[in-house]
């Protein structure tokens, strides 16, 4: 009987060790996040290959410096990182149209991750 028990503790030992490693989230890395944000962002850009790579090493930059110098807070220091990107982005695509169509893709971003707030007159006046 006892080495029935023991067999039973140790099969659900390792059944509860087995799912908990899978369940640990994947953290994606620097590359993956700049390639999934450049593979989002082609299709609307018509990037070439060459494009496409580049792209993806302005943003590793970019995501490295924001983790380095750890600006997740400081509007200052992400305004300053944004502008060297956007300068490096202008430079890299060299036609204004597609860089407007950046520039345009970016802000459609913004808007999808910040919550609308309504304007003024869509509030709901109290009544009296």
């Amino acid at each position: 009987m006892r080495p029935r028990i023991l067999f039973m503790v140790l099969i659900m030992g390792c059944f509860s060790a087995l799912t908990a490693q899978e369940s640990a989230p994947k953290v994606a890395t620097t590359e993956d996040r700049a390639k999934n944000f450049v593979a989002h962002m082609a299709p609307k850009l018509n990037l070439n290959k060459t494009q496409k790579d580049s792209l993806t090493t302005i943003y590793i930059q970019y995501i490295d410096d924001l983790e380095k110098y750890h600006a997740g807070n400081n509007a200052k220091v992400i305004t300053y990182m944004m502008k060297i990107r956007d300068d490096k982005v202008k430079n890299l695509l060299h036609d204004d149209q597609k860089f407007e169509k950046y520039l345009r893709f970016l802000e459609d971003i913004k808007n999808q991750r910040e919550p609308s707030t309504p304007t003024p007159m869509q509030q709901k006046q109290p009544l009296q």
